[in-house]
This record gives C-alpha cells, sequence and structure tokens, in this order.
C-alpha cells in the first residue's frame, strides 16, 4: 500500500512532481529574467522544459533548463527585447490616449492581446523547433488564427491568473511568485501538445500503430 502511494505512476505523487518542477522553473526564469535583456531566453528555456514535461519526454529540470537556456540565447533574447520594446510602446501610448482620445484604449488593449498570443506561440516554437526568426514568427500569427479556440483559452488563463493574483494580493502575490509564470506556460503547453503532436507526425504514427 505504501509503495502504491509513494510509487512515481502515482496521480497524486506526479500531481506534486509537476508542480515541484513548475516551482523550480518560475523561480530560476524570474531570476534569469531580472537583467531584462535575458527574459527572452529565460522564458523559452522554461517552454523548452514545460514542453517536455507536457510530453513526458524529460526527468530533470535544473540542467536541462540552463542548456535550453544558452541554446535559444540568441532567438529568445531577440525576441524578449522586441516584446519588451512593443509593451513600453504600447503603455505610453495607452497613457496619451487615456488623456486625449479614450476610446484609442480598447484598440491599444487589442494590439497588446494580439502581441501575447503571437509570444505564446513563438516562445513555445523557439524551444521545440529550429527555424529562422522571421519565420517563426510567421508561423506563430498562421497558428494563432488557426487555432484561436486554443489561442483564447491561453491568452485568458495567462491573463487571468494574474489579474486575479493582482486583485487579491496577500495570497495572489506568492502565487506569481512561486507559478505566476510557469502555471500558464504549463497550460498553454497541455492546449500546444496536439498541434505539436501533428506538426511532429505523432498522430499519424499513433494512428497507423
Amino acid at each position: 500500500m505504501i509503495k502504491k502511494i509513494f510509487s512515481s505512476e502515482n496521480p497524486i505523487m506526479k500531481a506534486l512532481a509537476v508542480a515541484a518542477d513548475l516551482l523550480i522553473l518560475n523561480i530560476f526564469t524570474i531570476i534569469l529574467s531580472l537583467p531584462l535583456i535575458t527574459m527572452g531566453a529565460a522564458v523559452t528555456a522554461m517552454n523548452d522544459i514545460v514542453i517536455r514535461i507536457v510530453r513526458g519526454e524529460e526527468g530533470y529540470t535544473v540542467k536541462p533548463y540552463f542548456r535550453a537556456f544558452v541554446s535559444n540565447f540568441r532567438n529568445g533574447t531577440f525576441l524578449g527585447l522586441i516584446l519588451i520594446g512593443a509593451a513600453a510602446l504600447l503603455y505610453f501610448d495607452y497613457l496619451a490616449a487615456e488623456v486625449y482620445i479614450p476610446i484609442m484604449k480598447v484598440g491599444i488593449v487589442a494590439i497588446g492581446v494580439i502581441l501575447l498570443a503571437i509570444a505564446i506561440y513563438a516562445f513555445a516554437l523557439f524551444a521545440r523547433y529550429e527555424n529562422t526568426f522571421r519565420g517563426t514568427l510567421k508561423n506563430a500569427a498562421v497558428l494563432m488564427i488557426g487555432s484561436f479556440p486554443r489561442t483564447l483559452i491561453m491568452v485568458v488563463c495567462t491573463i487571468g491568473l494574474w489579474v486575479i493574483c493582482l486583485n487579491f494580493t496577500n495570497f495572489g502575490i506568492p502565487v506569481l511568485l512561486l507559478f505566476g509564470l510557469s502555471l500558464p506556460c504549463y497550460v498553454n503547453c497541455l492546449l500546444l501538445n496536439g498541434i505539436f503532436k501533428k506538426l511532429d507526425g505523432d498522430d499519424k504514427k499513433e494512428q497507423d500503430s
């Protein structure tokens, strides 16, 4: 009975193991994102490991995370800098619109949501596949539109966690520090797994077997 409880096949133990991995990934990603310039590479590395966790391909977390951070440093950093610049520009545009043209705030928020959706796909694609920077962004935009129901759920989950936590700071801030990045990433990668299976040809293999 005790062996069954502590077995790696036990659903509860699996869930606890995943939670522990997500906590570790979240802390490392926050630390490596502090210089800002490395934020993109840190988020890409997190996606790399979370995808492997979802697909059951990785048994360790720390060393593979740093390997992924190094291997994805160039593209991840470049994407991160673009997103930081775009976010800053949208923020100042939002402040200006609030004073001069309030109706423009809706369009600015919509652009921000679209950029977030593209970023979710792009970070995951950089983590999973070898491609050019332009090709990855193009594929991210195509997938964002072509998989709209998934896209909507991923955006809502990503934004929703932060909105809830920031409105209930007593428990929200600790949650964000422990799982604010890795938990939405895990949910997103669960939803992306079906797309990756199709891209990898796994669905066809399963049907042929």
